[in-house]
This record gives C-alpha cells, sequence and structure tokens, in this order.
C-alpha cells in the first residue's frame, strides 16, 4: 500500500523533476508540504504517501490520464497560432505613475489595482523581484505591492506557491498573473480530483503574460555575478528583434549583452513548451512591436472582456486598434515557438 499511495509524487519526479524539465511554476509547492521552492527550485523534502496525487495532476510538465484540457474556451475565434480569443487591441494605463513604474504600458498593473478597488478581486499572486534572492511569489493587496511586482524578472519565480498559500488561508477572489506554464496549471487545477473546482472558484481573474522561453535563475545570477561584480541589478529587458540584446540595468546604467549569452540558462522545460501568449488566461499581455510603451492584450474570456472594458469606462486604460501586421507578426512568432517545441519533444523525450 505504501508504494501504491507514493506513486504520484514518485510518477512527478520521475517524468518531471529528473528530467530536468520542470519549469518551477511553484504549482505543487504548499499544495503538498513535501515540495518546497529555494534559490529558483522546486526541491523535493521528503517521500509523500498522500493517495490524491493533486501535484501530478496540476503539473504542466507531466502527463496525466484524468486530466484533458481543451484548447477552445469561450473566445469567439480560434487561431491555431494563439488560441481562443474574443479580440485582439492594445492597451496602456492612463495613469502616468504606473507606466513610469511599469515593464512597458503597465496595462496588467492597472488592471490588478483596478480590480482591487473595484472589489472585483481581495488579493493578487504577483512575482516580486526577488531582492538578495531569487524572485517569488507575493500576495499583493495594496496599489503600493502590486506595483513593486511592475518589472519583468525573465526567470522562473514559483510564485503559484503563494496561489496555494492564498487558498489555505481561505482567501478568495484571487486574481493570477503568470507565464503560460503558470496558465497552465490554474486550468488544470479545476479538473484535479479531489478538490480542484473548489480551489479553482477561488480566483477570479487570470492573466497570461507572453513569454518565449524563462531562465533558470541559479544560472543567470552566477553569469552575472561572474561577468559584473558588485553590480546592483535594477531591471531586466529585451530589446525587439534584430537586435538580439538582453538588456541590464544597474545603478550606473544600461548594459547590452548579447541574447546568445544567456541563452544556455533557457530552461529545459521551456524549450518543449509550445504556449508562448497563455493561451488559457482570460487575458494575455505581452508588447507590441514598433509602438513603445503600450501592451498587447489578447482578450480571451467574458470575465476578460468585461473586466478591460469596464477599466477604459472608468479612465483606467487607454485601447486602440492593433495593426493588422503586428498580429501576423503575433502569429508567426507564436508557431514558431510551437515548431521549435514540438522538435525539442523529438531529441530530447
Amino acid at each position: 500500500m505504501e508504494a501504491f499511495k507514493s506513486e504520484g509524487q514518485r510518477s512527478l519526479i520521475e517524468k518531471v523533476i529528473n528530467k530536468g524539465i520542470c519549469v518551477q511554476c511553484g504549482a505543487c509547492v504548499g499544495l503538498c508540504p513535501y515540495f518546497n521552492y529555494f534559490d529558483g527550485k522546486v526541491v523535493v523534502m521528503d517521500q509523500c504517501y498522500a493517495d490524491v496525487w493533486r501535484c501530478l495532476q496540476i503539473c504542466p510538465k507531466a502527463d496525466y490520464e484524468g486530466i484533458h484540457l481543451e484548447r477552445k474556451a469561450e473566445g469567439v475565434f480560434n487561431s491555431e497560432e494563439v488560441g481562443p480569443f474574443i479580440r485582439v487591441v492594445i492597451a496602456r494605463a492612463v495613469d502616468k505613475d504606473i507606466r513610469n513604474k511599469a515593464q512597458y504600458g503597465g496595462t496588467v498593473s492597472s488592471l490588478i489595482i483596478f480590480s482591487l478597488e473595484k472589489g472585483i478581486i481581495k488579493s493578487a499572486v504577483l512575482t516580486d523581484k526577488g531582492g538578495q534572492s531569487s524572485p517569488g511569489g507575493r500576495i499583493s493587496q495594496n496599489r503600493t505591492s502590486i506595483l513593486d511586482c511592475a518589472q519583468s524578472i525573465y526567470s522562473a519565480s514559483g510564485s503559484l506557491s503563494a496561489l496555494n498559500r492564498a487558498i489555505s488561508d481561505g482567501q478568495d477572489k484571487i486574481g493570477v498573473v503568470g507565464l503560460p506554464c503558470q496558465m497552465d496549471a490554474l486550468a488544470r487545477i479545476k479538473l484535479a480530483k479531489p478538490d480542484g473546482e473548489e480551489r479553482s472558484k477561488r480566483i477570479a481573474i487570470k492573466i497570461g503574460l507572453f513569454c518565449t522561453w524563462a531562465l533558470e535563475y541559479r544560472g543567470l545570477e552566477a553569469f552575472l555575478n561572474h561577468e559584473y561584480p558588485d553590480r546592483k541589478i535594477k531591471k531586466f529587458d529585451i530589446s525587439p528583434p534584430p537586435s538580439e540584446k538582453f538588456c541590464v540595468q544597474t545603478e550606473t546604467g544600461w548594459i547590452d549583452i548579447p541574447l546568445d549569452s544567456v541563452k544556455p540558462f533557457i530552461q529545459k522545460g521551456c524549450t518543449i513548451c509550445r504556449d508562448m501568449t497563455a493561451e488559457k488566461a482570460d487575458l494575455s499581455v505581452g508588447t507590441v512591436e514598433g509602438r513603445e510603451g503600450w501592451n498587447t492584450v489578447i482578450v480571451r474570456t467574458n470575465a476578460g472582456d468585461e473586466l478591460i472594458n469596464a477599466a477604459e469606462a472608468e479612465g483606467w486604460l487607454e485601447l486602440d486598434e492593433l495593426p493588422e501586421e503586428n498580429f501576423i507578426h503575433l502569429k508567426e512568432a507564436a508557431l514558431n515557438k510551437q515548431k521549435r517545441a514540438l522538435s525539442n519533444m523529438a531529441v530530447s523525450l
């Protein structure tokens, strides 16, 4: 009986962690007491004897026969490249303070602050910058805390562990901002037995971020410490193609690093991910090629549509049409990620 009860955790370790394809999303951390997130890694603390196997069911990198995710959602349109959607727009925060503190247009921060002030959510699960340690999940309940998390990290964060903490504390009406793999995990939570549907009801809104890949935190940190010792890192960015630069802002200014220098730190699990645009979110947000300070927003569900409409109507967001050429480029980029993932899966798994 003991062997049977530990099979869920053992399968997750064998299928995901030992293969090196864990993307450090944090979905298992705090759900199972025997997983923890430390220094950029999900680590196994001890053997688990639970027979519900929730960790295996919700992991975005583990195949589980009881979880079958449908690609179609509420979207009126369904694109093979970017998934289901109602419409695609560009947006930016009206509040200049939010725009100045955000990575690009401030759309995500504006939506989260608006949702909090209007009672649509009571708290938000975000990713903080990590300070002197690796980035991690934060449960934010005010504007200051939200804006502290307003910039892109470009490395794994384990932030869904904060969602598990919030649910364990009895919180509901939670907003979650995360990467495509984390939106995948949220979709799996709803189907997981025995209590997934109840846990899923605690989540009010899901905002996904466009993602080509995330970097392994420990490797990136060691590289930056070696190349730029004693420099405090303030912000990361990736310049638009064809420049191929990974940009690092320090207290003395910006440093442009060839993108190939950091590509060795791309997580293996990211190389087999086919989703660039967070298809399972209510709203998916990325940059706008050729229009600085704006975000592309894919509106996917009725909940997402209602939220962005309300934010615009009350003066929180400015919306505009996405040029057709931009949408074509977005679909091309998303399709290229799918092709790379399928190719890598054939080679590595």
